[in-house]
């Protein structure tokens, strides 16, 4: 299993948990996990795991109602608190910080600095060469 697929199946529980929720008439808890699912996908580690553990508080306050479909999105939204705590620290963190970083091309660099307006052959523009030819 990919580091990346609990992270994808806890925000598609509380996807599924928002559409119970919003079936039984729980309108504000629907709402608080579809904002979960920002918030699983934004956060990692310790953050990640505490947010699960007030999920797992959310959905069984949430199931309370006694509606059917509020004690199915309850189960959802436990399911979804209990995977984050459990493996929310080796959950990867989708963003910008999860982007390799590109390797150095000089060739790329020239072709930059021409679209900055710079000489890349003249050693005194900041694109330029060192090499004396």
């Amino acid at each position: 299993m990919k580091a990346s697929s609990p992270l994808w199946i806890a925000a598609l529980l509380l996807v599924g948990a928002a559409g119970a929720f919003w079936g039984a008439g729980s309108v504000p808890v629907a709402l608080l996990c579809l904002a979960a699912v920002a918030a699983v996908v934004a956060l990692s580690g310790v953050t990640r795991r505490v947010l699960g553990a007030l999920l797992i508080v959310v959905g069984i306050a949430g199931a309370f109602s006694g509606h059917w479909l509020a004690i199915a999105g309850g189960v959802l939204v436990v399911a979804s608190g209990a995977l984050q705590v459990a493996l929310g620290a080796r959950m990867p963190k989708v963003g910008v910080g999860g982007q390799k970083t590109r390797a150095h091309d000089p060739e790329t660099d020239m072709w930059r600095a021409l679209e900055r307006g710079d000489d890349p052959t003249d050693d005194r523009t900041p694109g330029g060469t060192t090499s004396n030819e």
